[in-house]
Parts: structure tokens; C-alpha cells; sequence
């Protein structure tokens, strides 16, 4: 176990920002790698004027790398801070900077201007990245800076709010996949269908009535990302032939005994409507049916043809029922029938166009080899149809089972810079189109000023501005931030700070990009492919159970490697043969493929083991980058590589290595270097790897701890818990009052606790000090097991009352304000948007401006404001204190200003506390502005909610004097009592041995370790150590009655065990209100209690009041409090006041009642009242 704590130490410590790298990296490739490949493949950016005169615009110069990167500074060239950007609610952004070129073609003359220096945008700078300034910033220049001490980074600061992206599970790209549905109406809409909402439940199946039809597909992209993704789905429908015999198709001139209805079809990109797949057999090539049996079953022996022979016998005979039948139609018999057919599905109808379909769009991730000619790029491309038709063949005739699209092999993982440069691709082309818009609307508009060769000054150095928007990248960029993500809901979030580990959770969570309200049971369970990527044990519950997940401490994201230097080595294999030399007839069935990226690269003949030995020792020599997935499935007799970006990666030990060669490397880099490979889901598969480290045949894994997340590897033998337990203990550590930021003091968080005395656990596991280190989350009371008082039954807890008054569980509560003068009208000073009228920041009660004729609320306190209105730091507060005094103007009828109003904003209801804080600040338009922080102590009451690291939770059912308090012989009054009827049926083993273990702790001085899967003898082994210290083996102790003193008759269990409060507590749930706002339509009481609503009295809640013989409460409540009203009621009609001739009396009723008979009779609907 020594080994696995040095491995992990020398991670944790050798790494930098271990917890957030993938989202650093993410970042990182984005800007080195990803927006300069994509602004490369999007110039130039052309316009045709129709007149043999063009204009092409290079971003970045002819060679596209002409881009550069400015860190955050303000208008005079000082450096921004993140914190500054908090403190201001500005947003932390680094500038793009370009040179352009243009060229303006005028008659083949060619005239190029040149522009340095132009501003392509500015976006949102993750934090800690290597544009940061906080990057390479010591923990003593980060507290000076504002930030923590342990500032992880990985988040964006937007409008002075910290944002992360969270991480996005999603269908990997280039991915070949089979499986069954019931059959759609028509071929061509359900293939439509199903191709623009790929998911789960369409492939499974649109209808619950008919046959079963079998569907493949593929979403195919380039590895360079300029071609893609492209949807190509294949259709096979239901046997329903009436005859299967091809003799008589070739005797038979009425096809109509015959059916086409098992035609199968394909959608490919570029295509109108889904196009016979024997038809693009025979475009990519293919010159018979032989061939394209021999290709579709290529790899598999003749003897296990014979399966197959009769579904390709169907597809072959309906396809050419199919051609007879269209022919028919045409006058020109002698055309291509299946390259006709493909023609009318293009946009151009042309021959040009099926093959400029099939070069570029079909599987695009296909890409042509270096001096390789069109027709070995279409026999490559033949190859992997013909794969994707076998596969659904296999599903078919239930050789195998359809495509397990829940396994992580399929997946793939978004990090916060993949998401950020899908954004940064959206807005550059909207950016590119309206430029490219604006030029045109220009140059037709201004005829005569363009005429000719004066269509070179269209773009000058002071109007290039206009034409490209810098500012919308920013804008745009900043609204998805603040709304949906790409459309989509619950990507941006606000990132979590109540808590340090919440927020180590929040920054390492994977969302799944689904309807959360789905139904579909299989995509929620835990999968075995994700183990030791992806944590059993960290999930939410509720809706979103499964849908969530959480990383792994070891878990990496794989980032993109050309796939050229993988096909290089492959290709240098003596054995290697390429695609375009193999007739499919000459296939053997021994041969092994090889893919790339799922292309097929070509085959082996023999000794496949020594292209596998080859590329292991090529990616442990860093020739090949670690990153590189090496899969060779030796049944299926293939290679699979990946070296895509997003593929989850975690470290394992290899084959041979023995503890002391690893304990005697003293960093990260040499230990993952010489003796460990980092595996995906789809290398894990074909992999036999040893559960006890060091095998000397297999690869064998680190630690069972790798295997848990940042939350669940805190928790204290949680090995020892259920697994329903421990997900609960991860909910209960992130809601934990805590030291969640050590320069929580410098922080405007709107809602913060602070536990004042915070410790370390005394029982703790090796990730403890480098997740949390130096900031505790709870604290180490003595806890007894016992029933006492009976005050603690069920959940509930007793409290030592004198050990809360010398500070146990005291907190800190922080609520922040933030204030603004509010704009009223605005517009166009010179070109810039100025404020003419807002309100205004004032001392209403002492500026004679305001104090004579500015009326003040009733009942609030202004004396604590100064002359700016602004309240004091220092002072107490209450819910009737101003914080801000504020005016409104008021205009007469010709809209000048008379007078003011009072606008001043107050503290939220029940506020108390002092103000610990002001910061005041000038908002972009100008404005005054004003953040105010209240601290308010708080010390644990009746109801407040505690927990241990084990799940189980209870809430304060009384505080018990000191002298109350049970007692040992020496003296010693535990601190919290818990009830022991909370253990047997939730089985927490963990908080036993954990209480066993503190206990020795304190004997010993010393800290216990408490990781899991480290022992299998732990409960034994402390108590012998209990027995040596003095105790009793399983902590047991002798308790007397705090009240009587009498020795109690049964050993009582105590022992020191960490318990945390809760940030649920009574203060924050209070609600209560005699009278207050109503509802305008119902008369009612409104809801909520931030609205200073009412408590909503039902149905049940009424019957148990009237057992109580509470009839006057009850009136009180629906009546005088709520809606009471009075009606004008005819006894004579049973209606309210119809009939003016009718004697009317007044009912005191609620105005409910009211409501709804005239609702019902607006609906011609008559209601008779009786009295």
C-alpha cells in the first residue's frame, strides 16, 4: 500500500492543477491548435460580385498564422486580475489579435492591401491558464492577488460571476454502429428522422407495431474538422418477399408478383432523399454482385458465408426489381440505371456531383493518403460500406447482438475548451457572414464610388472596424455564458463555492446531453466500461441519477495526435498490405485489419503480435503519444487505434513492474514514463489487467482508490459502507459548512459560511491533504451512542450546550448586496452610449437636496448611511436597516424633472448581523455602484442539521447543559449524543471503525489513516491496539447519568468521530407573517417566503385543525387573513346579486368563492348558493 500512497503523492504533487487539468489542457489545445486550424480551413472568405471582380479576405494573412493572444489590461496598459474583474463585474477576457489581408481580383489584376494588428474579438480567459496571469503565481502571490491559496482555476469570470462549462458526455464521431427498430411508415422519412435526432430511443424504435427493420449508421468527421460531421444511415427493412427464387425473375416479365419493400437504402450528406446502397456499391467501383458480396463479407471464411447468402440474395433481387421497374419509366435505355439514380438525389443532378459527393462527404473521416488516387480512396471507402453493412447483417440474423451505444468506447468527453471553440466557430461564421454582407450592401449601394478598380479602398484602416464586429464575439460569447449553450440548458453554470470540495466536484462532473425527463432506464445505469473512469458512488439522485457523473482521480482527457504518424509505423510493418491492392475475392480470412480512427488502413498477412509489440514500445518511448489508443481485438482479428481528442484515459501499472522500481523514482514523469500506459475504455476491452498490482505477466491497476472520485475519496472507510451511504455522504460533504476559500475576506460571494473553528479529521485518507489540505470542513466532537433524555429519537441529535457556548460549530454567515444606479434613458453621445438620466445614490435623511421633500419609508433606519448614501462598514443591522439610499426622479408632463422619490433598497427579511464590508466600484456606463457584505453569527439552535462522513445525518433535538450530560469515571461528557437505533438498518460500519480509530488517534497522538481498500483486517487490528492503549477492544466505555448519577446499565459506545454542519438551517427556513401582499386575481395570500408569503393551510391541514377544535384559528386564516370579502347574496335565487328586484343580503365569504362561480358562469355554467 506504500507504493500505491508514493504514486499518488508524486501526482498530486509533481502536476500542476491535477484536479482541473483536462479543462487546462482543453483550453490550451484551443488556442494553440484549434482556432488556428479552423480559421486556416475557413479562408478566404470570398465574395463574388458577379462582374469578374471578387474580393477574398485572409483572416490571420495568407498563411493563417498570423494571430496572437493578449492577456487582460486596462485602458493604460496595467494587468487586469481575475479578483479585480469580480470586485468590478467585468468579465476576464484576453484580446485576439490578426493580420489581414485582402485581395480585390479586378479583371485577373490582382491588388492586395495589408492590415496589422487588427482585433478579431476578445474572449472569456480561463482561469489558470497559460494566458492567466495566476499561472505561474506562488500560494503567497495568489492570496496578495485575492485568490485563494488553492485557487484550482478551470472557470471563467463573466459579468464579475465565476462560470464553468461543465464537461459533456456525448456520442464519439466517426463510430460504427448497427441495430434494430420497429418499422417506420416509409423508408424515407423515418431514415430523415432518425438521421436529424440521432438518439436511443428513435433506434430503438419509432413505433410499437410492425416488423423489426435493421439500421446502421456512422457520424462521420474529418480529423481536421473542416469536413463534418456528416450522418450516413443505413436501412435494411423485413424479409416480406412472396418469392425468392431468381430463376423466375428472369423468366417473368410482370414484376408485379415481385416486392421492392427490401430495398435498402442509405442517407448520405449532400443527397436529397436516401439512395439504394447497390447503387453506391457500384459508384464506388464495385462491378458485380460478387464483388460486393466478397466486400461486404470480407474477413470471413466460405464456409460461415452461408448465413448470409440469403439476406444478400434478398437485398440484390429487390435492388434490381427496383432498376427494372425505374427504367421502365426512362427513354434513354442505355444509361447507368444505379448511377441515375444517384444523380436525381443531387443537387446539381449531374454525374460530377454524385462523385464530388462520394470523394468529400463520404466518410469524410476517410481522408485520401499522401499520392493516392481517387479510385484506392473509393476502394477504401467500398470497404468500410461494406463493414457497415455486415454489421447490420450480423444484427439481423442475430449473430450479434446490436451495438451497445451505452458503452464509454462510444463515448466521448467535451472538456470546457471544446465547448468553448464550438461557441468561438458559431460566432467567427455569423461574424464572417455579416462582414461578407456589409461589404456587398456597400459596394451595391455606393456604385459609382466602386466602379471598377476603386473597389480596392472599400476596406480602409479606419472602417475595417464596421465590416468585422469585434465587439459581438464578446457579446454573443457573454449571452450563451449567461443563457443556453449552444441551445442547450445546464452547461453554464454558476460555479459553486459554498464548499472547497463542492467546488473541486462541480469542476470534475460530466453532463450528459439528454432530456433529463427521459424514461430510458439503460443509458442511468452504471456501466462496466466506465470503471476507473468514471465514479460508481459519486451520482445525484432524482432525475438526474445516472445522467451526471463524476471523474475519477486519475482520469484524463485525451487530447487530439495526428493520425499520420500511427499509419507511418503501420505502414512500414513488412507484413502490411494497402487497401488498394487487395481485390475483395482474394481476401483471406487471417488477414488482420487495421484502423485508424475507424478508417481502415489495411490489413496485416501474418504475425499481427508484431505490429501490437511495435506501437506499446513506440508509446512508452514518447514516439507515439500516450494518449494513443491500442486496442487489437484478437477475436474479432482487429486493430482498433484512436487518437482522437475526448477519450477518457486513467494509468495503469505495466506488465512486469516491481514495487522497488518504482519506489525508488521520486517524480511523476519517471514513474508514468518507464512504467505505467495510459488506457481508454476501448484498450481496456481487449485487455487483461490484474486487480492486484505488480503481476509480472498482465498490466495490473494502481489502487482501488483510483477508481473513486474527488468527493467519495474523503470518506473515510467508505469501503466499509452500503453504496446508497456513501452517495449520500458526497451529497452531504459539498453542502458542508467549511473554510471553503482562504481569501474569503477579500470575496463579495452572495451567500457564504464560514466554520470559525474548523479542524482536520483525525481519521483521514491519503487524498485528504491533496484535495483539501488547509481547509477543514468539519470538527472532531466526542460522540456517544446512546438514548438519552429521549430528545434524540429517530434523526435527531443532543448537543453539549457549554460546548457550543466555547465556540463548537460556530459559524459565520455572509450575505453579499450589490447596488447599481439604475439607468432610465440612454443613447448616442459622439458615437458612444451615454446615461442621461438614472437614479441616484443619496443620504435622503441628511442632504438637503432630498431631506425636505423626498418622503422616506415608514419605519426603516437611514441613520447608518454616510454622505453618499452608502451605508458603514461596522455597523449593526437589522431587516428595517437601508443599506443604500437611492432616489427615482419624477417628471411632470412635459418630462421634466420635479422632484424625487424614494428608491432606497433594504436588507432581504430576517437579516441581521453587522456590515463587515463595503466596496464601491463604477459600472461601464458609468454609474455608481456599491457591493455591501453582512456577517452574521450564528451557533447551532433546535433543528439545524448535522452530519457525519457516512451518511447519516440528524437534526438538533436539544441542547443539554454541561452538568446534564452523562459522564465517564474520569470525568469526560461527550459532546453530541446520537441515537445507535440510526445504525442497524443503514449498516455504516465506516463511522465504527472510524470512531475506533480517532479514538486510538488521540492516545497515540498521531493521525489515523483512513483510506479505503488499504486493509482487509482494520477492525481488528485497531482493536488490539485499543486493548495495548487501555481501552476496551471496541471503544466501549462506562457511562453515569449527568441528572441522578447513577452508572447507567449498559456500555455506551464514544469515541471522537467528524461530524459537519450543514448549510440547511432553521435561520434560512423561517417563515411567518400576520398580513402582507396579495395576489391580484385571487385575493389570496402569495407564495414563497422571499415574497413575504403565506403558509399554505390544504385540505389535511384544515381537518387536523378542526379535531384540534381550533375554529377560530382556522377563520383567522381563511378569512381575516386571506380573502375574506363581502357579496351581495339573494337567498331567494341561491345566486349573487342577478336579480335587482331579489331582496340581497351581504355574505362574508372568501373572495374565492366569488371567483369561481363567475368563472362557471362565464362558461354558461349556473351555480345555486344555499344559506
Amino acid at each position: 500500500m506504500e507504493i500505491a500512497r508514493h504514486v499518488l503523492d508524486t501526482y498530486f504533487r509533481d502536476t500542476t492543477n491535477p484536479l482541473v487539468r483536462h479543462h487546462l489542457d482543453s483550453f490550451s489545445e484551443m488556442l494553440s491548435t484549434k482556432i488556428p486550424n479552423f480559421i486556416a480551413g475557413m479562408n478566404p472568405l470570398t465574395l463574388n460580385l458577379g462582374d469578374s471582380r471578387f474580393i477574398r479576405v485572409f483572416i490571420g494573412g495568407k498563411k493563417s498564422n498570423e494571430i496572437s493572444y493578449s492577456p487582460p489590461v486596462d485602458e493604460i496598459g496595467n494587468a487586469v486580475l481575475p479578483h479585480q474583474c469580480r470586485l468590478d463585474n467585468k468579465t476576464y477576457a484576453f484580446d485576439i489579435s490578426m493580420n489581414v489581408d485582402v485581395e480585390y481580383i479586378i479583371d485577373k489584376d490582382v491588388i492586395t492591401k495589408r492590415f496589422e494588428n487588427v482585433k478579431l474579438g476578445q474572449l472569456p480567459l480561463m482561469l489558470k491558464s497559460s494566458l492567466c496571469y495566476l499561472s505561474p503565481m506562488t500560494t503567497e502571490e495568489l492570496y496578495a492577488a485575492g485568490e485563494c491559496k488553492f485557487e484550482l482555476g478551470g472557470y471563467f469570470i463573466i459579468g464579475g460571476a465565476e462560470k464553468v462549462l461543465l464537461t459533456q458526455e456525448r456520442l464519439a464521431e466517426n463510430m460504427f454502429y448497427a441495430s434494430k427498430r420497429k418499422q417506420v411508415s416509409s423508408a424515407s422519412s423515418g431514415t430523415k428522422t432518425l438521421v436529424e435526432k440521432e438518439t436511443v430511443s428513435k433506434l430503438e424504435g419509432a413505433t410499437k407495431e410492425g416488423p423489426d427493420e435493421y439500421v446502421g449508421g456512422i457520424r462521420s468527421s474529418s480529423e481536421d474538422g473542416t469536413k463534418g460531421p456528416y450522418s450516413h444511415f443505413l436501412i435494411i427493412p423485413p424479409s416480406n418477399r412472396k418469392s425468392n427464387d431468381p430463376k423466375e425473375l428472369a423468366n417473368t416479365s410482370d414484376f408485379s408478383s415481385f416486392s421492392t419493400k427490401r430495398l435498402a437504402v442509405i442517407t448520405l450528406p449532400d443527397f436529397t432523399q436516401p439512395v439504394p446502397l447497390i447503387s453506391v456499391f457500384y459508384a464506388l467501383g464495385l462491378t458485380n454482385d460478387q464483388d460486393i458480396y466478397d466486400t461486404i463479407l470480407a474477413g470471413i471464411p466460405v464456409i460461415d458465408r452461408t448465413p448470409y447468402d440469403e439476406i444478400f440474395s434478398e437485398l440484390v433481387l429487390s435492388h434490381e426489381l427496383f432498376t427494372r421497374q425505374e427504367m421502365a419509366k426512362e427513354k434513354d435505355q442505355t444509361q447507368d440505371p444505379n448511377l441515375l439514380f444517384l444523380k436525381r438525389q443531387t443537387r446539381t443532378r449531374s454525374e460530377g456531383g454524385v462523385y464530388i459527393n462520394l470523394y468529400d462527404k463520404l466518410f469524410p473521416h476517410c481522408s485520401p493518403h499522401k499520392d493516392e488516387s481517387p479510385s484506392a480512396l473509393y476502394r477504401r471507402k467500398a470497404y468500410l460500406l461494406g463493414y457497415m453493412t455486415r454489421m447490420v447483417f450480423d444484427v439481423a440474423l442475430e449473430i450479434k447482438p446490436k451495438t451497445d451505444r451505452d458503452h464509454f468506447r462510444f463515448k466521448r468527453l467535451s472538456a470546457s475548451g471544446e465547448l468553448m471553440f464550438q461557441e468561438f466557430r458559431r460566432v467567427f461564421k455569423e461574424t464572417s457572414k455579416r462582414m461578407l454582407t456589409e461589404m456587398d450592401s456597400r459596394i451595391h449601394f455606393e456604385q459609382q464610388q466602386y466602379a471598377g478598380k476603386k473597389l480596392s479602398e472599400l476596406i480602409q484602416e479606419e472602417n475595417i472596424g464596421y465590416y468585422w464586429r469585434a465587439s459581438s464575439f464578446m457579446y454573443d460569447i457573454e449571452k450563451s455564458f449567461k443563457g443556453k449553450w449552444g441551445g442547450k440548458d445546464g452547461i453554464a453554470q454558476e460555479l459553486t463555492r459554498f464548499s472547497y470540495l463542492g467546488t473541486v466536484a462541480q469542476l470534475r462532473r460530466v453532463n450528459m446531453d439528454v432530456d433529463k425527463g427521459g424514461k430510458i432506464v439503460e443509458m442511468r445505469r452504471i456501466h462496466c466500461s466506465t470503471w476507473g473512469f468514471m465514479c460508481p458512488i459519486d451520482n445525484p439522485d432524482g432525475r438526474n441519477i445516472g445522467l451526471i457523473k463524476s471523474m475519477t482521480l486519475l482520469c484524463a482527457i485525451s487530447t487530439a495526435s495526428a493520425s499520420n504518424t500511427i499509419y507511418e509505423i503501420v505502414k512500414s510493418n513488412p507484413d502490411f498490405i494497402a487497401l488498394s491492392l487487395i481485390n475483395p475475392s482474394v481476401w483471406e480470412p487471417s488477414w488482420t485489419r487495421v484502423y485508424i480512427n475507424s478508417d481502415l488502413a489495411g490489413v496485416l498477412r501474418k504475425n499481427s503480435n508484431s505490429l501490437y509489440d511495435t506501437l506499446i514500445e513506440k508509446r512508452r518511448n514518447e514516439v507515439i503519444p500516450k494518449f494513443v489508443c491500442i486496442s487489437w481485438n484478437r477475436i474479432e482479428n482487429e486493430y482498433l487505434i484512436y487518437t482522437d481528442a475526448g477519450r477518457p484515459s486513467r494509468p495503469i501499472y505495466q506488465e512486469g513492474v516491481k514495487p522497488d522500481q518504482v519506489k525508488k523514482l521520486k517524480s511523476w514523469d519517471s514513474i508514468s514514463k518507464k512504467h505505467m500506459y495510459y488506457i481508454d475504455s476501448a484498450e481496456t476491452e481487449n485487455l487483461r489487467i490484474s486487480m492486484e498490482p505488480f503481476n509480472p505477466e498482465l498490466p495490473s491497476e494502481i489502487h482501488g482508490l483510483t477508481i473513486l472520485s474527488a468527493s467519495t475519496s474523503v470518506l473515510p472507510n467508505c469501503d466499509f459502507d452500503p453504496g446508497t451511504r456513501n452517495a449520500f455522504s458526497c451529497q452531504q460533504v459539498k453542502q458542508a459548512c467549511s473554510w471553503y476559500n482562504t481569501a474569503f475576506n477579500k470575496r463579495f460571494d452572495t451567500i457564504a459560511t464560514w466554520l470559525n473553528y474548523a479542524q482536520r479529521p483525525l481519521s483521514q485518507t491519503w487524498i485528504y491533504n491533496h484535495t483539501l489540505g488547509c481547509l477543514p470542513y468539519g470538527e472532531n466532537p466526542m460522540v456517544a451512542l446512546m438514548v438519552y433524555s429521549g430528545y434524540n429519537q429517530e434523526d435527531s441529535v443532543l448537543l453539549n450546550e457549554s460546548a457550543l457556548n466555547r465556540g463548537m460549530f460556530h459559524t459565520t454567515y455572509y450575505h453579499s448586496y450589490d447596488f447599481e444606479e439604475e439607468p432610465l434613458n440612454m443613447g448616442f453621445d459622439k458615437g458612444q452610449v451615454k446615461v442621461f438620466e438614472s437614479t441616484l445614490f443619496g443620504n435622503i435623511a441628511t442632504d438637503s437636496k432630498y431631506r425636505e421633500t423626498v418622503t422616506r419609508k415608514e419605519g426603516y433606519n437611514y441613520d447608518l448611511l454616510d454622505s453618499d448614501g452608502i451605508i458603514r462598514a461596522g455597523v449593526p443591522v437589522d431587516e428595517k436597516t437601508i443599506l443604500i439610499g437611492m432616489v427615482h426622479p419624477t417628471k411632470n408632463s412635459g418630462g421634466v424633472i420635479v422632484g424625487y422619490s424614494d428608491a432606497s433598497k433594504v436588507t432581504k427579511r430576517g437579516q441581521t448581523g453587522f456590515v463587515d464590508s463595503v466596496y464601491r466600484y463604477v459600472t461601464k456606463d458609468g454609474l455608481r455602484a456599491a457591493k455591501i457584505r453582512i456577517a452574521e453569527h450564528r451557533i447551532p439552535i433546535l433543528g439545524d442539521k448535522f452530519s457525519a462522513r457516512h451518511g447519516q445525518k440528524g437534526t438538533v433535538g436539544l441542547r443539554i447543559r454541561e452538568e446534564d450530560m452523562p459522564y465517564t469515571a474520569k470525568g469526560i461528557r461527550p459532546d453530541m449524543i446520537v441515537n445507535p437505533h440510526a445504525f442497524p438498518s443503514r449498516m455504516t460500519i465506516g463511522q465504527f471503525i472510524e470512531s475506533m480509530s480517532t479514538k486510538l488517534g488521540l492516545e497515540l497522538g498521531s493521525l489515523i489513516d483512513a483510506t479505503p481498500f488499504s486493509t482487509q483486517n482494520r477492525v481488528s487490528e485497531t482493536s488490539e491496539l485499543l486493548v495495548k492503549a487501555g481501552f476496551h477492544p471496541y471503544g466501549h466505555e462506562i457511562l453515569y447519568n449527568g441528572q441522578t448519577g447513577e452508572m447507567m446499565e449498559a456500555e455506551i459506545f464514544m469515541a471522537p468521530t467528524y461530524y459537519i454542519r450543514s448549510k440547511l438551517m432553521v435561520e434560512d427556513k423561517l417563515n411567518y407573517r400576520a398580513t402582507g401582499p396579495k395576489k391580484l386575481l385571487t385575493h389570496q395570500p402569495v407564495e414563497g417566503r422571499a415574497n413575504d408569503g403565506g403558509l399554505r393551510i390544504g385540505e389535511m391541514e384544515r381537518d387536523c385543525l378542526i379535531t384540534h377544535g381550533t375554529a377560530k384559528f382556522l377563520n383567522e386564516s381563511l378569512m381575516e387573513r386571506s380573502d375574506k370579502t363581502e357579496l351581495l347574496f339573494q337567498p331567494e335565487s341561491g345566486l349573487l346579486d342577478a336579480n335587482p328586484d331579489l331582496e340581497s343580503i351581504v355574505l362574508s365569504t372568501p373572495y374565492a368563492l366569488g371567483l369561481t362561480v363567475h368563472e362557471l358562469e362565464s362558461m354558461h355554467i349556473s351555480v345555486k348558493l344555499t344559506s
